[in-house]
């Protein structure tokens, strides 16, 4: 009896040490890997939207270099095809130059998808290589997007603005796979 108590009483030991370790071995990871997010916005135009936008995800604290890549291209994929949704429901109550305007960014919008969705296939299958080419490829579009409204104002000023931001803060991270 008495060893089975020794016995017990050994394994919750070793139980709670590996967990203490197992705790003090992530804390430090976070802490390393706020470096990773600084050193990605500080590549960008807007410093303190990628902080805001790359915080705004759960998996950011603590992520790797592939974690902070998923996370990059699911927002910009979240903002694209959120945008072309708002896109589809302003098709249907608009007229004349407004709606040409949107069906151009309808297209740039199907395009600046398949870029992202290029991409995240890419990560998938650990292939690194474009990845930055293709984040640039859906920032141009949305670009692209805002440039047909010129002369008149568009409704989609800051979804542009948000993907191309967003576009830039996975073209940054790409470059911490070269």
């Amino acid at each position: 009896m008495a060893t089975s108590y020794a016995l017990l009483l050994f394994c919750n030991l070793a139980f709670f040490a590996v967990l203490l370790a197992s705790i003090v071995a992530q804390s430090s990871y976070v802490t390393a890997d706020s470096g990773l997010v600084d050193r990605v916005c500080t590549q960008t135009s807007n410093y303190k939207f990628c902080i805001s936008a790359l915080n705004s995800d759960p998996r950011t604290p603590g992520a790797d270099q592939f974690t902070l890549a998923y996370v990059a291209f699911g927002l910009a994929y979240r903002k694209a095809s959120s945008t072309q949704g708002q896109i589809t429901s302003l098709l249907s109550n608009s007229t004349g130059p407004v709606h040409q305007h949107l069906k151009q960014c309808q297209g740039y919008y199907a395009t600046a998808i398949v870029k992202i969705r290029e991409a995240l296939a890419n990560l998938d299958s650990e292939t690194y290589d474009g990845l930055d080419g293709l984040a640039t490829k859906a920032g141009d579009r949305a670009v692209d997007c805002e440039s047909a409204f010129e002369g008149t104002k568009s409704p989609l000023t800051d979804s542009n603005k948000d993907l191309k931001g967003l576009s830039e803060i996975c073209a940054a991270v790409a470059h911490l796979f070269s």
